[in-house]
């Protein structure tokens, strides 16, 4: 497939390829919960969006991706433009994108949605997962469901790695995975920001070499506790129960220390008595 988006062609095919397991697993969540109308957070490079937008059943509204690098990401301002999509199939396709920080700005979209799609998003963020949650509850109607996924912060391998998977160094700090999530804190994380959990699942879509083969026969054998040191992906879906603007207390995920933004109480944190988290 030869994918253009706004004429420029986008060299998706060793990306998709990586991925695929994961997108076939993703699109078979959202079919099971419904489909509808949708906003795909992280679009570029727009491998997910071109399957997004040839699913039955799936309406694409928006998507939500930055169209710069900046230094100074909190200046980012928001925009709104449409790409036009050409899958070379000649049925013209088109979205819209929202350019922003979605863990610095707060902003509404065109219309809410039934289904917000984040995935390999929430490790990216450099400060305030909480925030991307917040947007994502502004965006859905009464009762919408996110999808969210992240690698498994507590693979049996990491701790024995003689170097990161991605260098330390990126053209852009959200170039690079900044947040490291275990499920009990991504569930946490999602909880505070207006949503109940429906699933909490882990995932292992991409191929693996050598002896670390044998991963993926210990996390075939069930047990949750096996599932949680060896799977690669993690995968929460939730549902949105109330409007919220701010967390409902401090996350898990979040050292206990003033300065925090948009959460219920912040200004107690500093008496570690004041919030209990546990």
């Amino acid at each position: 497939m030869t994918l253009r988006v706004n004429g420029e062609v986008m060299a998706i095919e060793r990306y998709a390829q990586f991925h695929a397991r994961r997108f076939d697993q993703t699109l078979d969540l959202i079919r099971r919960h419904g489909g509808g109308s949708l906003i795909e957070v992280g679009g570029h490079p727009w491998a997910m969006t071109a399957r997004l937008m040839q699913e039955p059943g799936i309406d694409l509204k928006a998507t939500v991706s930055a169209e710069e690098i900046s230094n100074w990401s909190d200046e980012l301002p928001v925009t709104r433009n449409r790409y036009d999509m050409d899958l070379g199939d000649g049925v013209p396709r088109s979205f819209q994108n929202y350019s922003a920080n979605i863990e610095r700005t707060a902003f509404p979209v065109e219309e809410t949605v039934d289904m917000v799609l984040a995935c390999e998003i929430i490790e990216h963020v450099t400060r305030a997962p909480h925030a991307v949650m917040l947007n994502i509850n502004s965006w859905l109607k009464p009762g919408g469901i996110v999808i969210l996924t992240t690698p498994n912060g507590t693979q049996v391998e990491n701790p024995f790695r003689v170097k990161a998977k991605m260098p330390a160094y990126r053209p852009s700090v959200y170039s690079r995975h900044n947040y490291c999530f275990i499920m009990d804190g991504l569930t946490d994380l999602v909880e505070t920001c207006g949503f109940e959990i429906v699933e909490a699942n882990f995932w292992s879509p991409y191929v693996r070499k050598g002896g670390s083969n044998l991963y993926r026969a210990v996390y075939n054998l069930g047990p949750r506790y096996l599932k949680n040191k060896f799977a690669q992906t993690l995968c929460v879906v939730a549902r949105k129960v109330e409007d919220r603007d701010t967390a409902s207390r401090l996350p898990r995920c979040y050292a206990r220390e003033a300065g925090w933004e948009r959460i219920d109480g912040a200004d107690t944190i500093g008496d570690p008595s004041a919030i209990d988290i546990h």
